[in-house]
């Protein structure tokens, strides 16, 4: 089978590949598309020790199973039987492991994945399914920032704040602004919802999502939001965190980290993304999968695509 292949040093090629094997409670998928994510770009720009290559990666992905049924895949492994398992906080299981990153992914024709894993599909298109993992992301976001409805905005138009747009849209909240420096992907959140869009976070609002992680974009996530409010932290572009301890103390404010989903979000993101049309997404032929990772990681993306996906059956 073809797929492309994590080389190290940056490296990308497709290649034809063995196989997978079926391990005990495992079902094979002909993965019908699969997004391109940023921790995939950040894990190929910098390279982690814990993760080497040669490594198959691609966790955001829906396709067809031996009987020929559409369905997306959770690619939160866990152990299942952990306290925080039992407690349906199955993301921060201590053994979890995530598809594409431990263990083979999905920018392959077919991949190996758990059964308990499969979540049936049926009403999705291949690019919807593509895009329910960063849509359950925004659930969890929402649902941790205390499902606020008035007045709130998000940090950072890129696919994880536009899925978070299109949560909270479908949600029915009242009043949404959206802060990106470019101004193709503030024309996509209007169009997606959004009541306000800006170059730079200004005003008071109930809640904070900020989806790109700055030490710049925390801050103003502090600054601008209402005491008694909440500042939801998604993006990890900086991992150093220097916020005021008064402002969140005296303001009673919560901050609030928030990691991947848990398995009712996930569920919950594959019934929103049937409404998503997304137009900021771009299916790519996998066959032109290598070349145009080449691109991304070249920095020669259009302004105007956010999401990148690739497609088998394109």
């Amino acid at each position: 089978m073809k797929a492309l292949v994590y080389q190290g040093e940056r490296v990308m090629r497709l290649l034809d590949m063995p196989e997978p094997m079926l391990a005990d409670g495992e079902v094979m998928m002909s993965v019908a598309a699969v997004g391109v994510c940023g921790s995939d770009m950040a894990l190929i720009r910098d390279g982690v020790p814990a993760i080497p290559p040669p490594l198959i990666l691609g966790h955001e992905f829906g396709g067809r199973l031996a009987n020929g049924d559409f369905a997306v895949v959770n690619p939160m492994l866990s152990c299942g039987a952990c306290a925080r398992c039992r407690a349906g906080r199955t993301h921060l299981c201590a053994a979890r492991k995530v598809l594409g990153f431990r263990r083979a992914g999905a920018y392959a024709e077919r991949v190996a994945v758990p059964a308990r894993n499969v979540v049936p599909a049926p009403g999705l298109t291949p690019r919807q399914a593509a895009l329910v993992e960063p849509i359950a992301n925004g659930v969890h976001a929402f649902h941790r920032a205390g499902r606020p409805m008035e007045h709130v905005a998000i940090l950072g138009a890129g696919s994880i704040g536009m899925c978070l747009l299109h949560v909270l849209v479908s949600a029915g909240v009242q009043d949404i602004t959206v802060v990106d420096p470019v101004r193709e992907r503030l024309d996509h959140a209007l169009a997606d919802g959004a009541r306000h869009v800006a170059s730079t976070l200004q005003g008071e609002y109930e809640a904070v999502f900020d989806a790109a992680g700055t030490e710049g974009t925390r801050a103003a996530a502090v600054a601008c939001t209402l005491p008694g409010g909440a500042i939801a932290l998604i993006g990890l572009h900086d991992d150093r965190l220097a916020l005021s301890a008064a402002a969140l103390v005296v303001g009673d404010r919560t901050l609030a980290g928030c990691f991947a989903y848990t398995e009712s979000e996930f569920v919950e993101a594959v019934r929103l993304a049937g409404t998503l049309d997304a137009p900021w997404a771009q299916s790519v032929p996998f066959a032109e999968s290598e070349q145009t990772m080449q691109a991304l990681l070249g920095g020669r993306g259009a302004p105007g695509r956010i999401k990148t996906i690739f497609a088998f059956d394109a």
